[in-house]
This record gives structure tokens, C-alpha cells and sequence, in this order.
């Protein structure tokens, strides 16, 4: 009977309950990250930031969602479309407004990023934080493999939370990065341009499977 009357979650109580979670997965990172010469902030915010893009991608994918998709003549697919941007962008809870609640990037800076990975996405050359972006989703997807049963399965109830989680989790890594005097727009600008251009790769984005590491 109890499970019949149980109430649904509202937005705020599921955020809550994610928040207390995200704590180990910041820590796991934090131990990451760590080096004899201190924690590498610059990495992490890349790195979580590229799982909170990764996230919002996976969602749409799991959700069985439609993307508008974007082929290349040389055959690369990219996925964008409101599906995404919803998780991405849109949503009281969204990934890259998590790091701008704590950033304070303005939102034409925002409006600016999307501009520009919508234009250059696919392009030789560009790197994310100077990571090649198909070394970075290997290393994402990887990751994300690896801590998906024993972190997010537990830790999500739906796909939709996963955005939420991951969101939370870059949120602590950037404001850690600040605490150890990372610059504040710089920070935010990196974090939520590693989370779009993410959000947008699959694995037909690439041509062939990256053997280095980042």
C-alpha cells in the first residue's frame, strides 16, 4: 500500500537527493586529480565537465529522444537539437547553469559558445582545453562505463538524472578550482564549452578509435 501512496519526487527534492550523493563522485575525482604538486583543478574541471556533457547525451539517448543530426561529407555524425538542450541548457537544473550560478558567465557568453561549436564542430585542429575532443570522449565514455553500475545506477533513479548529477558534481569541481584561485570566467567559460561540445558526440562522430591518452 505504502508504494501505491508514495509521492512523486518534485525537482527540488530530487536535486536534493542527488546533491548528497554527488559528494562521493567529487571525491572520487578529487583523489584523481590529485598530484605531488596538489589537486590539478584545470584537468578536473575539463574532465567533469566533459562527463556532464557526456551525460546530457546519454540521457537523450537512453529516453529514446530525437536529435537534429548534422553528417559530415566525410561521413561524421553530431547530434544537436532541443533534446539536448533541454538537459544541456534549458532546464531549471540544466549542466551548463550550474556552473554559471557559480561563475556569474553572462548568458550571451553562453549564447556565444553554442555559436561557435555549432560552426566549428568536426574541425582538424580544434581541442577542448587543449585536448583532442576524441581523446576526451574516450576517456569520458570510458569512465562513464566504469563507474556506471556502482555510482550512477545507483545514484540516478531515472536517466534524466544523470545531466542532473554530473552537473552537480562539475559544479563542485569549478567552485574547488576557484577556492584555489582559478579565474572565475575563464573557469566557467572552459567548463560549459567542454559541456556543449560534448553533449553533441557519439561514437560515429569520429572516423577512427583515438589509441592515445589524454
Amino acid at each position: 500500500m505504502g508504494l501505491f501512496n508514495k509521492k512523486q519526487e518534485t525537482e527540488d527534492q530530487i536535486v536534493d537527493r542527488l546533491c548528497g550523493n554527488a559528494g562521493n563522485v567529487v571525491a572520487m575525482f578529487q583523489h584523481v586529480f590529485d598530484t605531488p604538486a596538489g589537486f590539478d583543478s584545470r584537468r578536473a574541471v575539463i574532465f567533469t565537465s566533459s562527463l556532464a556533457g557526456f551525460a546530457c547525451h546519454q540521457a537523450v539517448n537512453a529516453n529514446k529522444e530525437s536529435y537534429q543530426l548534422v553528417t559530415t561529407a566525410d561521413g561524421r555524425k553530431f547530434y544537436f537539437g532541443d533534446s539536448v538542450n533541454k538537459y544541456l541548457l534549458e532546464s531549471t537544473y540544466s549542466t551548463v547553469g550550474s556552473i554559471t550560478a557559480v561563475t556569474d558567465v553572462p548568458f550571451e557568453e553562453i549564447r556565444e559558445i553554442v555559436r561557435k561549436c555549432a560552426s566549428i564542430i568536426g574541425e582538424e585542429g580544434y581541442t577542448l582545453g587543449g585536448y583532442n575532443p576524441q581523446l576526451l570522449y574516450r576517456e569520458t565514455k570510458e569512465c562513464w562505463n566504469g563507474i556506471f553500475d556502482n555510482m550512477i545506477a545507483r545514484y540516478c533513479m531515472t536517466p534524466s538524472e544523470w545531466p542532473l548529477l554530473f552537473g552537480i558534481v562539475a559544479q563542485n569541481i569549478v567552485s574547488i578550482a576557484l577556492e584555489g584561485g582559478a579565474p572565475k570566467e575563464a573557469t566557467g567559460k572552459l567548463s560549459a564549452e567542454v559541456m556543449i561540445y560534448m553533449s553533441k558526440l557519439d561514437d560515429d562522430s569520429f572516423l577512427t578509435d583515438g589509441e592515445e591518452s589524454i
